[in-house]
């Protein structure tokens, strides 16, 4: 499939040294679009949600709290921005533009001819096409997913949690699913739970899982809240997703994060159902 197929005209042009805060609100309206950076007339980069997101304030409110709200409304997009963007010709396939964002860890790749830039694509577009491909060559539809994500504070965790939900949740809409929205939570290091007061342990427990609970609900867009359930579990990240899977009877699995890594090669190793690493 060529890429001109797929494009999507940019969600805008943006100064490098103009608002963050601004070219956030732009993109708040279309969470899968790409603001094409420019910077003095030339291409200096691209920004998209997932950029903008991981240079504010953090999404764990127990960190956000500590964050200083000046310093993060003075970003520029120059300070988010994925630079020297990957740009592609109209007539590259959608699997040479798959290749090379995996391989540089962008988003979002700039479509140009050789005189202007004619629009974007992003790793949204590619999903949503690989995803209309598996539909047709595999009829039957899904009745019930699970997604699995992280609440960790770090910028990549964040862009693979949010980039996994996305999936997960186009999935959901398009085959009328039910989706369980799974994190789980590793215990207290030894350290920490030696440290407290007898007794206090359980409580520390009880209101971690009650803020990731929180936390997951608050991912969950208003029009989907009624087809999705989260589910917190404490222990091994592996053993968590599998447990979770068994339970609910879930027929996929999404997963933020490479298939080489040691978290989802295992999952897809032994998981009951098929794995999407995203």
């Amino acid at each position: 499939m060529r890429i001109k197929t797929l494009m999507r005209c940019s969600s805008g042009i943006v100064e490098a040294r103009e608002s963050l805060a601004a070219a956030a609100m732009r993109l708040a309206s279309d969470p899968g679009g790409c603001l094409v950076v420019m910077d003095g007339g030339r291409l200096a980069g691209v920004l998209t949600p997932a950029d903008a997101r991981a240079a504010g304030p953090s999404t764990v409110p127990c960190l956000a709290v500590h964050e200083l709200p000046a310093f993060t409304s003075g970003l520029t997009v120059a300070d988010a921005m994925r630079r020297d963007p990957v740009i592609v010709p109209p007539d590259a396939t959608s699997s040479d533009v798959a290749h090379a964002l995996r391989t540089r860890g962008h988003r979002a790749a700039v479509v140009a001819d050789s005189v202007e830039v004619m629009g974007v694509v992003t790793t949204t577009d590619l999903l949503g096409a690989l995803v209309e491909r598996l539909e047709q060559e595999t009829p039957p539809r899904l009745s019930r997913l699970l997604v699995a994500v992280s609440l960790a504070a770090s910028p990549g965790r964040r862009r693979s949690m949010h980039t996994a939900l996305d999936v997960a949740l186009d999935i959901t809409r398009r085959h009328g699913a039910m989706l369980t929205l799974l994190h789980v939570m590793r215990g207290l290091s030894r350290r920490v739970a030696e440290g407290l007061p007898a007794g206090v342990e359980a409580d520390v427990q009880r209101w971690r899982l009650a803020e990731a609970r929180a936390a997951l609900a608050r991912l969950v867009p208003r029009e989907d809240r009624s087809t999705t359930r989260v589910d917190v579990r404490a222990g091994d990240v592996v053993e968590g997703v599998l447990n979770s899977a068994a339970t609910t009877g879930a027929e996929l699995i999404v997963m933020g994060g490479r298939p080489g890594a040691a978290v989802v090669r295992e999952t897809i190793r032994r998981a009951p159902c098929p794995v999407l690493a995203t």
